[in-house]
């Protein structure tokens, strides 16, 4: 059976409890409506099947109040608007246009439900203007009418949510948490349990499985990625969702410095451990090229993968067991061996990893760095746990931990705000034109969908989806809203018959299949019934109103069409730019709040570089079916697995954690040639970040590093022990960056 057909013929239990909030909210808005005589009730309906979209409790108070407070300004500049241009349609509609550009811009550069609450304040402002142009004496009682509306509706989906079935946040961030943690440590285990490519390819030679070797290859590589996926899009969903944990009681505040936590430190673990694995697989991130039909690599190419190669074959016996068993040990903790038990491996692994390093005295510098960084990564592991624990139990952590940095794309922001006003103008100059009164519909339309799917990566693919609900809306508002609805003499058979289609749109609309047609689905029969006291049953206006929503549909369709959302190379370009910035910043800021403050800027960014991962990996999945006849992966899906985006945001968050190392040995106290020296470093990893990310090897940070080491040993500002450590930093980014542009010239 069809996902489709199962959602309607064997429903979930929480699709039957979603889609009976959902109408609850909804019935009981319009009741209030109609008991407070307002004169548009089907807003209230509007406000509560909005708010209804992500039913836990939490959630729909924030997005309540972000709602009725960017009505509320709306309604305001409404108010100057009108009261400057009340006898001028023309500059008062153009004023409607710049304070619609300047929301959009907001809502871009905002996220969660901010930017809903731009989005609102751009629709309340047109619709009150719109609609008392014609009628400027009217203006004060509308704009009362559709404050006093959305509001009413907020207050019964909030009260709806709360008492009937209620979802807490606080769940489903435990839900979250446990499956970050979860996928983070799988994907450990995979990556320490990976055998060298050396004793792998050895062991298969001499058994005549070549063949079976690359498959085993591309599995892991499968594996990898699903994991890092899964809890990459587990973390992005906590700090979208976290900031609602706090309008369900004095314990949320607790929860969201949790979620802090973990996502900073999942960000830093990831990190590290990509840049180890990197070290030791480097056919890992850069896919070697048999004798199965495909081109070879360049012979420079070779040459830098087979460098990284006998770097990785320079580890000590004992390190490559310790590794070995990280990748058991991490295993076992994925499958809920318990947290206290968890922390008892961890801490016995930490001191194997110093007792290791301090045993072996003719370890070298990369070992040394290598075993420095394991600790590390044990130690995050550690801390993740405890922000596991913060998240469940607030009450038993007390945590100072600040809020990430928001990556925020100007560039970005302003072509959004540019298309915005154009579709709202292309609609507004029709309406001028020919004076149609259903024209405010097309306005309305074109404004709120161009303002909500600011936050999708491309929303050209969704749009046309809203547009099949609108065709779905149409005969189900002719049957249910035109002939049934006429014949309902009371209240109660007035509901029970327009909530039928009501509930099976929110029914569908569980299905992630389905979501993009479901709740346009639900939205138009509301628009185009529009339930009120004197409403009239004419089937030639309801076809009037849904001509009029089309017609803004496809003013929106051609808008992103026209002005489309700007790639994965625009991101890609903006993101590198910010983070080599920042890298440059490093040299100039105070070592005491350096990890936080990089660590908080980067976080977001590494998230949206996972998405766009995804967003490629779904495409890839869409247009091949997999694998092909022999077994392998090809080209396009080998690029997927490099993770080329996401590895680069990799790199420059351990480029930074390791400057910060550096500068945190050297002090405050620093002489003039060290400090001269280690700015040169900086600047030079910075450039050499971007030059990687272009797909060029690095340059400047060789001899910028030696200049470094030398000056340090001349000036003995670093014990001997973190100079062996800093040499085996060096030389891993060094190493990560060539294996970097390795991989964006493959991609």
């Amino acid at each position: 059976m069809s996902p489709a057909l199962a959602a309607f013929l064997r429903p979930s239990p929480f699709a039957l409890k979603f889609a009976t909030k959902g109408v609850l909210a909804m019935a009981l808005a319009l009741y209030a409506a109609f008991f407070f005589d307002l004169d548009r009730p089907y807003w209230a309906l509007i406000s509560a099947a909005f708010l209804q979209t992500r039913p836990m409790s939490g959630m729909v108070v924030e997005k309540g109040i972000c709602q009725v407070t960017g009505t509320f300004v709306g309604t305001c500049v409404a108010v100057v608007i009108m009261g400057c241009f009340a006898q001028v349609p023309e500059l008062a509609l153009g004023s409607v246009t710049l304070w619609i550009g300047l929301c959009i811009y907001g809502a871009s550069l905002t996220h969660n439900n901010l930017s809903y609450g731009c989005v609102m304040a751009a629709v309340a402002c047109m619709i009150i203007v719109v609609l008392t142009s014609s009628a400027p004496d009217d203006f004060f009682s509308v704009a009362l009418a559709r404050l006093s509306e959305l509001s009413l509706g907020a207050l019964c989906a909030v009260v709806v949510s709360a008492l009937v079935w209620p979802i807490r946040v606080r769940d489903h961030l435990g839900q979250l948490a446990d499956t970050a943690v979860n996928a983070t440590f799988r994907y450990m285990a995979l990556a320490f349990s990976m055998p060298l490519e050396a004793d792998r390819a050895g062991s298969q030679d001499t058994a005549g499985q070549s063949q079976a070797h690359s498959q085993d290859q591309q599995r892991e590589r499968m594996a990898m990625l699903e994991q890092m996926m899964t809890g990459l899009d587990a973390l992005n969903n906590l700090e979208i969702d976290a900031h609602s944990a706090r309008y369900e009681g004095p314990q949320g505040k607790g929860r969201i410095r949790g979620v802090h936590l973990l996502t900073r430190r999942s960000m830093r673990l990831y990190a590290t451990l990509k840049a180890l694995h990197q070290l030791r697989h480097p056919e890992f991130f850069v896919p070697s090229q048999g004798d199965d039909g495909e081109a070879m690599a360049p012979t420079g190419e070779l040459n830098q993968t087979q460098t990284q190669r006998q770097e990785a074959e320079r580890f000590s016996q004992p390190t490559q067991d310790l590794m070995q068993r990280l990748g058991a040990a991490f295993q076992s903790m994925a499958d809920n061996q318990g947290t206290a038990q968890a922390r008892k491996t961890l801490k016995e692994l930490r001191g194997e990893c110093l007792r290791l390093s301090r045993g072996q005295r003719s370890i070298t510098a990369l070992e040394a760095r290598l075993l420095f960084s394991l600790r590390e990564v044990l130690g995050h592991a550690l801390v993740i746990l405890q922000a596991r624990e913060v998240i469940n139990h607030p009450g038993r952590h007390q945590l100072r931990q600040p809020s990430m940095s928001w990556h925020r794309d100007h560039g970005r922001a302003a072509i959004d705000a540019l298309r915005a006003m154009a579709i709202f103008s292309a609609t507004a100059i029709f309406w001028l034109a020919t004076a149609w009164d259903n024209g405010a519909v097309a306005m309305l339309l074109g404004t709120l969908f161009s303002g909500i799917f600011v936050s999708r990566g491309d929303p050209a693919p969704i749009i046309p989806m809203v547009l099949k609900g609108l065709l779905l809306a149409v005969p189900s508002v002719l049957l249910f809203g035109n002939v049934m609805l006429s014949h309902a003499q009371h209240f109660v058979p007035f509901v029970i018959i327009f909530s039928i289609p009501l509930f099976l749109g929110l029914m569908g609309s569980v299905v992630p299949a389905l979501a993009g047609i479901a709740l346009p689905f639900v939205v138009f029969n509301i628009l185009l019934v529009m339930p009120d006291n004197g409403m009239t049953f004419d089937v030639a206006y309801t076809l009037n109103r849904s001509l009029a929503a089309g017609i803004g549909l496809i003013v929106t369709i051609i808008g992103f069409r026209l002005i489309p959302v700007p790639g994965a190379g625009w991101d890609k370009r903006q993101l590198i730019r910010a983070t080599a910035s920042d890298i440059r910043e490093l040299a100039e800021r105070s070592t005491e709040r350096l990890d936080s403050w990089f660590g908080g800027r980067m976080g977001d960014r590494l998230l949206r570089l996972a998405r766009h991962e995804q967003s490629r990996s779904r495409e890839q999945e869409a247009r091949r079916s997999g694998e092909n006849a022999s077994g392998q992966l090809d080209d396009a899906q080998q690029q997927v697995l490099g993770m080329p985006l996401l590895t680069l945001g990799l790199t420059g968050m351990d480029i930074g954690r390791g400057i910060g190392f550096v500068r945190r040995e050297l002090g405050n106290d620093v002489p003039r040639p060290v400090q001269h020296a280690l700015r040169e470093l900086i600047h030079a990893l910075a450039d050499d970040y971007q030059r990687c990310a272009r797909g060029e090897s690095p340059t400047r940070m060789r001899a910028a590093g030696d200049r470094l080491c030398e000056v340090i040993e001349q000036h003995r500002t670093m014990s001997r022990h973190k100079q062996a450590l800093l040499a085996g930093w060096l030389t891993r980014v060094q190493l990560t960056l060539q294996s970097d542009a390795l991989r964006q010239q493959r991609s």
